[in-house]
C-alpha cells in the first residue's frame, strides 16, 4: 500500500471545488459506482465534507448526518448547494442538496456540535469477537461491486448476500487501499460499504438500493490513535424486512473496540432475479 495520504482516492473523490455562496462542484467518476448510479458512501462524504468546508469550525463536530437518496447520481458534473439553517452557542444544523442535470437527487442534514462538560460517561458497546485482519484473507475485486476495488475487505461477520441464510447479519474489517486518515467522511464512507445485512437473507441474486440512513458519530475525529493504513471493524444486522423494505443498523468499531460510530438505513430490496 501506498503511504501517499494525499493522494487518497475517497478524499479527493469526496472533496468538491467551492464556488462561494454555499456552492460546491464535483464531478462523478465511474469506479465510484454501484449498479445505476455513484456509491452512497461517497455522497455522503461528500455531502458531509462539504458541509465541514462552509462551517469552517474545528471546535464543532459533526455528530449527526442524513441523506434522503431521491435519485441515482450518473457520471458527470453534479452541485452541491449547502445552507447553514442555525447556528446557536454549542449547536449549529445544516442542510444540503446534490443536484445533477437540474434535478434533486441527495437531500442531507447534518448537526454539529461543540463538547459538552459533562459527568454522565459510559459505554455498554462492546464489538464481536472475529480473527485479527490479517488472519482473515482479503475479498477478491472480482466480488465487489465496482467502487468496492478501492477498499479492502476482511469478511468474518455473518453470511454473504444471498445466500438464504437464516440471520440478517454482515460485515468485517476494511481500510481504503490508499492510506487515508480517519475523519468524519470516511467514517461515512466505510459504513456504507458493506451491502444491507437483509441481502444475506435472500436466495439468490436481487437488487437492493438504500432509501436514506443517518449515521451518528461516537469519537473524536480524525482519529489521532490510529494509523492511515489501519483496518476498523464494520458490524451490520437487519432485524425487520417487510413490503419490499428492510431496516440495517450498521457500527464502525476501532481495532481495540471502540465503538466509532453507528448508521441506520432504510434499504429497498427488490424481487429476486429469475
Amino acid at each position: 500500500m501506498s503511504a501517499n495520504t494525499s493522494e487518497s482516492p475517497f478524499v479527493t473523490a469526496t472533496t468538491w471545488s467551492p464556488l462561494g455562496e454555499g456552492r460546491y462542484l464535483g464531478h462523478i467518476r465511474p469506479e465510484w459506482f454501484q449498479g445505476r448510479g455513484a456509491y452512497g458512501g461517497m455522497l455522503g462524504g461528500s455531502l458531509l465534507r462539504s458541509m465541514m468546508s462552509e462551517l469552517n469550525d474545528p471546535t464543532r463536530a459533526p455528530r449527526s448526518l442524513t441523506v434522503h437518496f431521491c435519485a441515482p447520481v450518473a457520471e458527470g458534473e453534479a452541485s452541491l448547494t449547502v445552507r447553514i439553517e442555525r447556528a446557536g452557542r454549542q449547536v449549529t444544523h445544516l442542510s444540503a442538496r446534490l443536484e445533477q442535470g437540474g434535478q434533486v437527487a441527495c437531500l442531507a442534514s447534518a448537526t454539529f456540535a461543540t463538547s459538552r462538560e459533562t459527568p454522565l460517561v459510559y459505554t455498554d458497546a462492546r464489538a464481536p469477537k472475529v480473527p485479527p485482519p490479517f488472519d482473515v484473507p482479503p475479498v477478491p475485486s472480482s466480488m465487489l461491486p465496482t467502487f468496492g476495488a478501492q477498499f479492502d475487505y476482511r469478511w468474518c461477520v455473518g453470511a454473504v448476500p444471498f445466500s438464504g441464510a437464516d440471520e440478517a447479519r454482515v460485515g468485517g474489517w476494511i481500510r481504503p487501499r490508499v492510506p487515508t486518515p480517519l475523519d468524519a467522511p470516511l467514517v461515512v464512507g466505510l459504513l456504507d460499504a458493506y451491502p444491507p445485512a437483509a441481502l444475506a437473507r435472500v436466495n439468490g441474486f436481487c437488487n437492493g438500493a438504500t432509501v436514506d440512513y443517518t449515521a451518528h458519530f461516537y469519537a473524536p475525529l480524525p482519529l489521532a490513535s490510529a494509523s492511515p493504513d489501519a483496518f476498523y471493524l464494520r458490524t451490520g444486522h437487519s432485524r425487520h424486512a417487510a413490503q419490499g423494505y428492510a431496516d440495517d443498523l450498521a457500527e464502525l468499531w476501532s481495532a481495540d473496540g471502540q465503538l466509532l460510530a453507528q448508521l441506520r438505513q432504510m434499504a429497498a430490496v427488490f424481487p429476486p432475479s429469475r
